[in-house]
This record gives C-alpha cells, structure tokens and sequence, in this order.
C-alpha cells in the first residue's frame, strides 16, 4: 500500500512545528533568567551582592537553555538535510538519537521518557532517510499512544539474522506488562510506513514491546 505524497510534507510540518515551539520555549526562559539578572543588579545600587546564588542560579540557566537551543538547531538542521539525500547508508544508531530527541516535547506532554540504548557499531540501513524518520517517529507514537500517564520508552538497536533491528518497550511506573493493541490507526499506520521500508516488525504476544527489522545498506 503506497503512502500519499502529503504525509511526507505534513510529517516535516510537525517535526519543524515541535522543534521551533521548543526554541521559542528556550528564548523565552533565556530572556526570563536575563531579566532576573538585570533586577538582581539595579537592586543592589552600587551595594555588594546580598544574594549572590541566586545570580548564580540565573546564569547557570541562561548556559543551559543556550545549550538546548544549540542541540535543537543541530539536530533540526539534521533533520532538514534528509530531505535532500538520496537512498543511500544510513547509520541506525544515528538516526534513533535524533528521532528520540524530537519525540522529547510530544512525551513530556503525557509525562513519558524516550531513552536509546545504542549498539557499540554502526548499523548501516539501506532505505530513504525521511521515510525512515517517519517509520521511527510513528513507532514511538505508537508506544506513547498506549502508555498511561508517567511511562517510558525504551529503543534498543541491535541485529536480527544479521539485519538491523530495533526493540521498541513501552513500559507504565504503575501498571503490569500488557501487550499493544494492533488494530489502533497509530499501529495501522506504523505499519504502513514499514512496509513502504521493505522492513517488518513483530509484536510481543504478552509485553509492550515490539522488534523492527530493516533492509541491509547495499555495499558499493
């Protein structure tokens, strides 16, 4: 089953849409904590710091909202060039880092956690860099969708006869293991997306968890 064109289009919508609101956040915070900074001094009027940890705190942050943004924008700037590459060798690891920091804002919204435990090698793919974005992204969707509130998301890259693979655990602080339900849009649509990869998946029959396989990388 072929996806419309416009699902590429609208998914590149929502990932710039998410990444831009959170470096809105980052300016906001980063002029809040600037300010607090101004007050603390006109405060003072030549007098000595009377709370000096307190600009300090304020400081501290302003480097790690400037921090932030620089991680956004890098990891944005990423996302935009795999619009303009080709089929080609894509390392799994890399790709999973990124889709687990975009995913950062939609998890926090149900109070989850998406954390990578990347494999020691690279694990080259052989399939187009945005659908393969796109497959990732629905696949951690997929997870949040069924996750009760406070759940988090576990990805693991490893092989699978000699392909590479992806676990995906999505895993509740206060409920028992519990398989995902398949027949959801989300997991239709997941499924979907894979086909169009040429890769598979399989679900647990008794956890949240579910493995995708994907195509070897060609070797020139």
């Amino acid at each position: 089953m072929g996806v419309p064109e416009d699902r590429d289009a609208a998914f590149v919508a929502k990932i710039t849409a998410g990444a831009t609101h959170e470096i809105r956040n980052v300016l906001a915070i980063i002029k809040e904590s600037a300010g607090l900074v101004t007050d603390v001094i006109h405060s003072l009027g030549g007098r000595a710091l009377s709370n000096p940890d307190k600009v300090v705190r304020a400081v501290g942050r302003i480097d790690a909202q400037v921090s932030r943004g620089a991680a956004l924008l890098a990891n944005l700037n990423r996302f935009a060039h795999s619009l303009d590459r080709a089929q080609e060798g894509t390392d799994l690891n890399q790709e999973i880092q990124q889709t687990a920091f975009l995913c950062q804002r939609l998890a926090r919204q149900g109070r989850h956690q998406v954390q990578v435990q990347p494999g020691d090698q690279a694990l080259p793919v052989g399939v187009n860099p945005l659908w393969l974005q796109m497959a990732l992204f629905a696949a951690v969707e997929c997870c949040l969708d069924q996750l009760p509130e406070a759940g988090t998301v576990t990805i693991r890259t490893g092989r699978q006869a000699d392909r590479p693979s992806l676990e995906f655990v999505a895993e509740a602080e206060k409920e028992a293991a519990a398989p995902f339900a398949t027949g959801t849009a989300s997991w239709g649509q997941l499924v979907e997306l894979l086909d169009r990869l040429g890769a598979s998946i399989e679900a647990s029959n008794t956890e949240r968890r579910f493995t995708i396989v994907l195509p070897l990388a060609e070797v020139a």
